[in-house]
């Protein structure tokens, strides 16, 4: 790769110069604004599934293809749930992926609960051998995360769940329109949660937890929601009906204005996957004979990316500096939205995850080191960006492209 144009680094001019911000999710259409000022004037507070939230949880499983929906305020206490429902208690341990955002597996250290972290592979997800490396006695559940849109190989992992009886649990919070090998990532598990916090399918704040399984949603509205939704639709014949007054003592249901939003998103499911399939698509091609970036995303053969952002996977054997100098010199042509992501990381050495007692003072202590290499070369590598997805998103693509190209013709080796 060549260029005659000096970086704006240097001196240059910028190869994007559009105002900021160049990602905001979702866009607020004539439509989606009517939509959230119409359940203004409907209702600020459902207290049962008959209004928004009850339409927003059917329209979900319908896009997921799952047989039961249940909304909750955020995606970390849609996973906490899924803790609690599958009776993980101190002493038990889960599997869970090392490179995350910390909220797959915060909820469990909450409880007391041993959070054993397993390595990544090549996409920054784990797969059954990694999670073979960490199994012992205590462990009784696996969460698994489908991580910056690329589906985990599920098939290999049900099996291995199934081989050592473990409570699979998915965090989709990246993958809402991921699939693997033809089936919709969030059907494979026991459960799965889906984040709607700025995602692809987005309320603004919030979470869905899905399942197939009757109990586990009776369970789930106990967790959340109480009295007189979970009065008019737990089964009074459960042994655990009695408790549908009160739940399990908290609350956690989403907003209406947010299912409002949901609502809307879904109707528009399709064109956001349409137009997000077509950036990825046009990154790909823009991207294919780079030789300092190039997508990471699973060969199709396998499964369909979820459409949250594009990974890139830098490649410093053909660079002349580092990953991160190579987003700062993005950054400084215009494309603020290169980013090597600090929140989604290598999240084993958090001193919350040395805790058992939760109830026992915060005083910080530092987990056992475990060696995770496969997580260090992932993120080391790894750079973000957007996937855009609305009308007028065409300059924001081939600016990013533009600079994408004109930084990596000037460091290649």
């Amino acid at each position: 790769m060549t260029t005659t144009s000096p970086l704006a680094a240097h001196g240059g001019t910028k190869a994007l110069d559009l105002p900021q911000p160049h990602y905001q999710w979702p866009a607020v259409t004539p439509e989606l604004d009517d939509a959230v000022r119409a359940q203004l004037h409907r209702s600020l507070s459902d207290r049962d599934a008959s209004g928004v939230i009850g339409e927003f949880e059917a329209a979900f499983a319908r896009f997921v293809g799952a047989p039961h929906a249940v909304s909750f305020a955020s995606g970390t206490s849609a996973i906490h749930a899924m803790s609690r429902i599958a009776g993980l208690r101190p002493g038990d341990a889960v599997l869970a992926p090392a490179y995350t955002f910390f909220a797959t597996a915060t909820p469990f250290a909450y409880d007391g609960i041993e959070v054993r972290f397993a390595d990544a592979d090549r996409y920054g997800n784990v797969t059954a051998a990694t999670l073979a490396e960490k199994l012992t006695p205590a462990v009784r559940a696996v969460i698994v995360t489908h991580v910056w849109g690329n589906p985990c190989p599920m098939d290999e992992i049900v099996d291995f769940c199934r081989t050592n009886d473990l409570v699979l649990l998915e965090d989709c919070s990246h993958a809402h329109f991921a699939s693997w090998k033809g089936r919709r990532v969030g059907t494979f598990g026991d459960m799965a949660v889906f984040s709607t916090n700025q995602k692809a399918i987005t309320t603004g704040e919030g979470g869905v937890l899905i399942t197939g399984n009757d109990r586990y949603r009776e369970l789930a509205l106990l967790f959340g929601h109480y009295n007189k939704r979970c009065q008019k639709e737990i089964d009074p014949s459960s042994e655990y009906y009695p408790y549908a007054f009160t739940g399990m003592g908290l609350k956690h249901r989403i907003t209406t204005l947010g299912a409002a939003i949901g609502v809307h998103q879904l109707d528009n499911a399709v064109d956001i996957e349409r137009r997000r399939r077509a950036v990825l698509a046009r990154f790909a091609a823009g991207l294919a004979d780079n030789p300092v970036i190039a997508p990471a995303v699973v060969p199709e053969a396998d499964g369909q990316h979820g459409l949250y952002v594009l990974g890139l996977r830098f490649n410093p054997e053909n660079a002349s500096v580092s990953r991160d100098e190579f987003v700062a010199l993005c950054q400084a042509e215009g494309a603020a939205e290169v980013d090597a992501p600090g929140s989604t990381r290598d999240i084993s050495p958090e001193p919350l995850f040395a805790r058992r007692d939760p109830f026992a003072p915060w005083v910080p202590s530092t987990p056992p080191t475990t060696e995770l290499p496969g997580v260090a070369r992932f993120a080391d590598t790894f750079i973000k960006i957007p996937l855009w997805g609305y009308e007028g998103d065409e300059p924001l693509v081939a600016g990013y492209l533009d600079a994408l190209a004109k930084v990596s013709a000037v460091v290649a080796r």
